[in-house]
């Protein structure tokens, strides 16, 4: 879970909990066949509470002993939920959390893994299963990857088309792109709407810059940069190109491309809609929310953020913004064998087929179809999604994050005397006050030395300039 505190405050709750039944090999108990069994389903999607409930009871159907009863909680309060829940007995048997956020909730012991679920069914994911990896914590799985949520530019194609603009290959068109944007309407449009602030999509532009300085230094290969502890202060080559990127993502704010007001998603929605901006940085499933914004005249279409031409040349998987929406199966369910029951349920083929119809989102599985063409090309935006894995063990106190997005929005609007350098290591100090925090990270952890030889070569750089 996010905080460890929580191990310690739970420790005595947890060992008098009543447990009665088998142990499974996943983890919790095992029912007899015929047992009458009512199994907890907590999720964070209450726009699609009315399907849930409807393949919830399409399961009971098929499984007469086994109930379900599903809870819809905001994805915004989910977190505090599971918490609350953890604090008042334990986890729900099956419960939606994102794969990239488990670390702490599997590691502190409170997950059944689900390793034999993926021996059986790691052939029919898609993109070497890069979903299931992304769950694989200490060497056990832990998640079921029930859809991919990730970050992509939508764009309004009669814009495009009106000003014969070309779709952006490259992070080097995209940025030609925007200034054309802004020369052709003499500055009254915002080239890319973006939304909220530091948990925003704003945001997601500097960290997308940050993550191809990893991926081209081959930070991404280092052992220390899968839990997110990397030692960068002995890197000054790495610090000084985090602050290129920071530059260059003020570079972007000055010229316009985007503007720094914490509008809501909402809002952002309207502007594109509205035909104030040409593109939006978006979540894949909010699509279905957006085009039942649309006249019928309105075609958009989509791109993942562009990588750097450099990344293209070399051949490296592209970066995508996201993680994957997974189920996970309680250590202390009494029912493991009917929970690992209902989670095989929804992640079957006809199950992922129907939700992906319905909702417009993007399966993980092989043989899923998409009727439409945005739906198939955004299943090809997001194939990789997750090539990139990284699994923070720590918790980064709400204290220490919101000081860096005020580092950040300074650095920005030249509210601040202190160089990109100063502000990276700022940031980077930071983190490591969270990290090295024994009550807020019990374990003393330290950051870990990067032993990888990080390769500076000026060429691969050049579009930071």
């Amino acid at each position: 879970m996010k905080n460890k505190t929580l191990s310690k405050i739970f420790a005595v709750t947890m060992a008098t909990m009543t447990t009665f039944s088998l142990v499974a090999c996943g983890g919790g108990g095992s029912t007899s066949r015929g047992d009458k069994v009512n199994l907890e389903f907590v999720h964070y999607w209450p726009e699609h509470a009315t399907l849930l409930k409807e393949l919830c009871q399409e399961f009971s159907a098929a499984n007469p002993n086994i109930t379900i009863t599903p809870t819809n909680v905001p994805y915004s309060n989910i977190e505090s939920q599971l918490m609350n829940m953890l604090r008042s007995g334990g986890l729900p048997d099956v419960f939606c959390y994102w794969s990239n956020q488990s670390y702490n909730f599997a590691n502190d012991g409170y997950l059944a893994d689900m390793d034999a679920f993926v021996a059986e069914e790691k052939g029919n994911y898609v993109n070497d299963a890069f979903s299931l990896e992304d769950g694989k914590i200490n060497g056990h799985y832990y998640a079921a990857p029930f859809r991919a949520s990730g970050y992509v530019i939508v764009y309004n194609e009669k814009m495009f088309n009106d000003n014969d603009w070309d779709v952006p290959e490259t992070l080097e068109d995209l940025e030609a792109l925007c200034y054309d944007v802004i020369e052709k309407s003499s500055g009254e449009l915002t080239p890319l709407a973006v939304y909220g602030t530091s948990s925003g999509t704003m945001m997601q532009v500097k960290s997308t810059f940050d993550a191809y300085v990893n991926i081209l230094t081959g930070l991404v290969n280092d052992p220390a940069y899968y839990c997110n502890r990397q030692d960068a202060s002995k890197e000054a080559g790495l610090q000084e190109l985090y602050a290129d990127a920071l530059v260059k993502f003020k570079k972007w704010y000055d010229a316009g491309f985007f503007t720094l007001d914490p509008q809501t998603r909402d809002n952002a929605q309207k502007e594109f809609t509205n035909g104030k901006t040409p593109m939006i940085l978006f979540n894949n499933n909010n699509l279905d929310v957006l085009e039942e914004t649309i006249g019928n005249d309105f075609e958009i279409g989509a791109i993942s953020f562009p990588a750097p031409k450099v990344v293209q040349d070399l051949n490296l998987n592209t970066y995508t913004n996201g993680t994957f929406d997974s189920l996970f199966i309680a250590k202390s369910t009494k029912n493991y064998d009917a929970a690992m029951s209902f989670v095989k349920y929804l992640m079957s083929d006809a199950v992922q087929q129907k939700w992906a119809e319905k909702t417009r989102s993007v399966s993980l599985k092989k043989n899923v179809t998409y009727a439409s063409a945005e739906q198939e090309r955004m299943a090809t935006l997001l194939s990789q999604l997750g090539a990139y894995p990284q699994k923070a063990d720590f918790t980064l106190s709400t204290d220490a994050s919101s000081k860096t997005y005020t580092l950040i929005n300074n650095y920005l609007t030249s509210a601040s005397n202190l160089t990109a350098v100063e502000v990276v290591q700022q940031g980077f100090a930071n983190t490591v006050a969270s990290v090295t925090d024994d009550i807020l990270n019990p374990g003393k952890l330290t950051m870990i030395e990067i032993t990888t030889d990080l390769d500076y070569s000026d060429n691969k750089y050049t579009w930071l300039k």
